[in-house]
């Protein structure tokens, strides 16, 4: 088929899917010389943007591994937006250095499920955003020159059925564990706010994937859904955010214990 547009399609909350995503989509774009562009369905502002994805366009399809699928919260955007025309389509799950899991047989899936053709995928590496030492300073350069490499030689034209590590259909995520080793019970967490520190700036609630942060008086308050995604805390210029919860706490601290190992990024396609 006749590529005439990249498109890189990708839910980033703190901004490292989104970098990955460009960084294929440029590769592509000089490959096929062919403008790119992105869609973001990361913010409810970026939600009510008018998608269309043309019958000649490759997709690149991006998102961050929460507990080794896709974010659950996120599926309805998901089907939203990941719907196309028969479509070659590029998954990349990225990940914090434990594992991706079902990530990339759930986007295989979903992309099939929304009329794409799945064509080739990878699982990056990148700082997690629980962390500021665990897998820091990922994707390296030759991890993006990795991922560079691997889409410019992908086949477009593929016609048997991509294979990708996972349940063809997932049904399981991972448990969070403490440092104990037992499962960390976090998931009604929210974040808190140090109001000694709070500028009343408003980038929290500007960015929350969830729109669960409301300003009040000029101090933010979470209400809602948190996902944990770290948006708020990512985008806090003074560090005034964060989660104290200490399930949470030891949950980070368990992977920081246990996961030393440099992982490497893997391809499929």
């Amino acid at each position: 088929m006749n590529i005439n547009e990249i498109i890189g399609i990708y839910f980033s909350p703190t901004g490292g899917t989104k970098r990955i995503v460009e960084c294929a989509i440029q590769a592509l774009a000089e490959r096929f010389g062919v403008p790119c562009r992105t869609l973001s369905y990361t913010t409810p502002a970026d939600r009510l943007q008018e998608q269309h994805i043309p019958s000649d366009a490759l997709v690149v399809w991006g998102t961050p591994v929460y507990a080794g699928r896709i974010p659950n919260k996120t599926l309805p955007f998901v089907d939203q937006f990941i719907r196309g025309n028969g479509n070659p389509m590029i998954a990349i799950a990225v990940y914090g250095g434990r594992h991706y899991d079902n990530t990339l047989s759930e986007m295989v899936l979903k992309a099939k499920q929304g009329n794409m053709k799945p064509i080739g995928a990878a699982a990056m590496v990148s700082r997690h955003v629980f962390s500021q030492t665990l897998s820091k300073g990922r994707p390296s350069e030759e991890d993006l020159q990795q991922l560079r490499n691997f889409v410019n030689q992908v086949q477009i034209d593929r016609t048997d059925d991509l294979l990708v590590p996972g349940e063809v259909a997932p049904q399981t995520y991972y448990t969070p564990l403490k440092q104990d080793m037992q499962p960390a019970k976090f998931l009604k967490s929210k974040p808190s706010v140090d109001v000694n520190l709070c500028t009343r700036c408003g980038q929290c609630a500007e960015h929350c994937t969830m729109g669960s942060i409301r300003m009040e008086d000029g101090l933010p308050q979470f209400e809602g859904v948190c996902i944990k995604c770290q948006a708020c805390v990512f985008h806090c210029s003074t560090h005034a955010i964060g989660i104290h919860d200490e399930q949470f706490l030891s949950h980070i601290q368990m992977l920081e214990e246990n996961i030393k190992a440099c992982r490497p990024c893997e391809f499929y396609g």
